[in-house]
């Protein structure tokens, strides 16, 4: 596959200039990527990273996984790194991690994440629950979803051969396990040397899995969200259903929930909230990362929030002032 990027401010005299693929040069340069860029790993989902390289010790030495993290729901997301091929054997290192992963309890979990927290500016000296609530927008009078209830396992390589999928794939679709691979190919631009990642699912689109208390066999399992109508849509039309359209109105994300679940049983709620965040115009953690923002939503101090009213709402950093002069988009 041949990556350009289109040089010009006029697109009809722009042209194409060709981005030449490299190599991986340290492993570490693609987890320190991953670790500042928390939604990178599963498109528009959040991750709060809890540990890089955790000192995992079992009886026959210690073992470290380059990341762990929590998602929205709870669960533990484990990801191992690989420069360029990936080696047969990563497989079975994986599930090292996952065996010892999936015995941590919920303090374990909170005394690993507070103690890299010192190592992380934007979390430092907070402690674990706070920081879950700050980053997946769950306010003070919610409570946190039990954690570990499910592992997410992730191998991320430059070169994912077509052994190591398929027997990810086995594991995934026919033995319940949550495993993706992520084949991840960096190009660099001839005249600029503009850097440009790209990264593709391998395995992980098919049928999901359910929680580990919950397992139920393969052929009842409620399949990954593949319909037609992109998930911010779904989340937008569900907000306007439960407001009305009336901007006076405060809705949770939680409150969310039913109306989405009764139209797409296999929506994956975790979805929500990094959409939200995506589109709420005075939010300050709001990130230029997430494509095609909108403006839609307006963030209130109880950690609530309703539809997004231009003639009212008023933002003070110039910046977010031009943001918010601009039209909101009422699509359906």
């Amino acid at each position: 596959m041949r990556i350009f990027r289109l040089e010009g401010d006029d697109f009809s005299n722009a042209k194409l200039v060709i981005a030449q693929e490299t190599n991986l040069e340290l492993e570490s340069h693609l987890e320190d990527w991953l670790e500042n860029s928390p939604w990178a790993l599963v498109q528009d989902e959040l991750i709060l990273w809890i540990d890089r390289q955790p000192s995992a010790r079992d009886e026959d030495g210690t073992i470290f996984p380059d990341l762990l993290g929590v998602d929205a729901e709870g669960n533990l997301v484990i990801v191992e790194f690989k420069r360029e091929r990936t080696p047969r054997d990563v497989v079975a290192q994986l599930l090292e991690y996952a065996a010892w992963a999936d015995k941590l309890s919920e303090e374990q979990i909170q005394e690993i994440a507070e103690t890299y927290f010192e190592t992380r500016d934007e979390f430092k000296g907070k402690q674990f629950y706070d920081a879950f609530k700050d980053v997946f927008d769950i306010s003070d009078t919610d409570e946190v979803p039990p954690l570990n209830r499910n592992l997410r396992l992730y191998i991320v390589a430059g070169n994912i051969p077509a052994r190591v999928a398929r027997v990810c794939r086995f594991l995934r679709t026919t033995q319940g396990m949550d495993i993706n691979c992520i084949n991840i190919s960096i190009y660099q631009t001839e005249e600029s040397d503009e850097v440009i990642v790209s990264m593709e699912i391998k395995v992980g689109n098919e049928n999901a899995i359910a929680s580990k208390t919950q397992r139920q066999p393969t052929n009842s399992q409620t399949p990954q969200w593949t319909g037609d109508k992109p998930v911010k849509q779904v989340v937008w039309e569900a907000a306007q259903e439960l407001t009305g359209r009336n901007t006076d109105i405060e809705f949770a994300i939680k409150d969310l929930k039913p109306i989405i679940e009764k139209k797409y049983p296999e929506f994956k709620m975790s979805n929500v909230s990094p959409e939200i965040r995506a589109d709420c115009v005075n939010n300050p953690k709001r990130h230029e990362h997430y494509s095609g923002n909108k403006n839609r939503y307006w963030q209130i101090p109880t950690g609530k929030y309703r539809l997004y009213d231009p003639e009212k709402d008023r933002i003070e950093s110039n910046e977010d002032v031009n943001q918010a002069e601009s039209v909101t988009e009422n699509s359906t």
